[in-house]
């Protein structure tokens, strides 16, 4: 949990908000999954109760619980693609190029990826020592390096 703990510390120093993007490797990710799995239940279950709700009110306080469980994926760096699937997409960089770990309800791992322009159909799978921690991110998006080596 080394990495979301570090995220908690950033965001508390800089009052919630980090300076620099965080990019997210498959084991990055998989620390995360505890949280973003708990909060993906419970989206999915005020979604659930919300289908079948007609008053105004009732509706307005299920959309509002939506609303603040989403932010806390925000919140972990993560995005709620499929609200219906349970379907998270994770910042991450790929051999310096942007792309999306993938993650849906069920799965045990954050174990694909997907290029941005693509979506949960071009899944592939992900290869830990192709992403990148954020420093050789940032660098290689910037074209400061080009590549990284494997082990």
């Amino acid at each position: 949990m080394h990495h979301v703990r570090l995220l908690s510390q950033l965001r508390e120093i800089r009052g919630g908000e980090l300076p620099l993007p965080i990019f997210f490797t498959p084991k990055y990710a998989d620390e995360a999954l505890p949280e973003v799995r708990d909060t993906v239940q419970r989206v999915i279950a005020i979604k659930n109760k919300a289908d079948g709700l007609t008053d105004d009110d009732q509706m307005t306080d299920a959309m509002e619980s939506l609303e603040k469980e989403v932010k806390k994926l925000e919140d972990l760096g993560c995005i709620l693609k499929d609200m219906s699937m349970g379907l998270v997409d994770f910042p991450a960089v790929r051999l310096g190029e942007r792309v999306w770990l993938c993650w849906k309800l069920g799965e045990e791992h954050v174990a694909f990826w997907h290029s941005r322009h693509e979506g949960y159909a071009a899944r592939k799978p992900a290869v830990e020592n192709e992403f990148y921690e954020d420093d050789l991110a940032i660098r290689s998006l910037n074209r400061e390096v080009v590549s990284k080596a494997h082990p």
